[in-house]
């Protein structure tokens, strides 16, 4: 069964079933003198419905070479930074996949401002002076919005529009004015690789050589979040604002709390250098080895029969209970 095959059974299903239990005891206590319709619209409910099966994994037929990172706009689309293939795609919500930008060296940052520009940043291999931020407008258009930069990876966005930029091989960060200008805003962070700002705005920034995640104010002031990560190549937020970390040489997506808590949020294949999340809290991953984009719909959303309003389908397999072990031979 294909993914899109299961996503439209577990609809059907949801269907049939919440004919059954949405309802609750009261399906049997309705007054015989209020219509059927009327009584049932009245007091069903729309409780979330958890299924025990294992998330569904789908393969979007997305060509790709060597992928670098990915983002989301407000409308639902991806945005993915080839590296290899030094493009820049845009996914529709529909799979829809066209090429936005090409002819790029290395194209690796990616980030949106408030009046939809995107920009992208260019490694261009690491040479000095060679890294470029190209913006490309909501029309398409595409222009040279800084030059000269080390071999930047990553790009962020503050709630003012201040752009930010991750300069690999000088390991530091840099604020990128209105005009282009480059200034240093933070140093003394080995290799940073990935950085976002939380709603708070305070800015995440990874280092892929230390293992590290630090912290950095509005003022600049840099501190040590969290350690232990393997070659972190991505920060994400799910829609509840948890922070998750991407480390490319593992095989995990770390939780890391705002206490600096690390935690396993779940297991991927190795080579997953990138994650985000959709609105509905369903999970995309970006594998730069294998390469392909992976879809992980953990929760969907299917209409009421009742009503219009919508029921979340939660899959949330049961965790199977250990058998007894055997009790042990005497060795003696």
């Amino acid at each position: 069964m294909t993914a899109r095959n299961a996503i439209r059974y577990c609809r059907r299903l949801v269907l049939g079933l919440s004919m059954l239990f949405l309802l609750g005891p009261e399906i049997g206590a309705q007054d015989s003198a209020i219509p059927a319709s009327v009584s049932t619209r009245a007091r069903h409910r729309h409780d979330p419905i958890d299924v025990d099966a294992r998330p569904i994994v789908s393969r979007l037929a997305v060509s790709l070479v060597q992928p670098r990172r990915m983002l989301r706009d407000v409308h639902g689309n991806l945005y993915i930074a080839d590296w290899g293939a030094g493009t820049v795609l845009k996914v529709t919500p529909d799979e829809r996949v066209t090429i936005l930008a090409s002819g790029l060296n290395e194209p690796a940052g990616l980030a949106f401002d408030s009046m939809g520009n995107l920009f992208v940043a260019t490694h261009a291999e690491g040479m000095t002076r060679a890294g470029t931020i190209v913006r490309i407008t909501p029309r398409g258009g595409q222009s040279v919005f800084a030059s000269g930069l080390p071999g930047p990876t990553a790009l962020a966005v503050d709630t003012r529009d201040n752009l930010f930029g991750a300069n690999f091989h000088e390991n530091n960060m840099a604020v990128i004015g209105a005009g282009g200008a480059v200034e240093l805003f933070a140093d003394g962070i080995p290799s940073p690789a990935a950085l976002a700002f939380d709603a708070m705005g305070m800015l995440y920034v990874v280092s892929s050589t230390e293992g590290t995640l630090f912290a950095i104010t509005p003022m600049g002031e840099v501190s040590v979040l969290a350690r232990g990560m393997v070659v972190p190549s991505d920060i994400a937020f799910d829609p509840e604002g948890h922070l998750i970390v991407t480390n490319y040489a593992g095989t995990e997506l770390t939780y890391v709390s705002k206490k600096g808590v690390v935690k396993t949020f779940a297991l991927v294949p190795k080579g997953t250098i990138s994650a985000r999340f959709d609105d509905e809290g369903n999970l995309l991953l970006l594998n730069w080895d294998q390469p392909l984009l992976l879809k992980v719909t953990r929760q969907l959303t299917v209409p009421c029969p009742h009503c219009e309003k919508q029921i979340l389908l939660r899959f949330r397999p049961k965790l199977k209970q250990p058998k007894p072990a055997k009790p042990m031979e005497s060795v003696i």
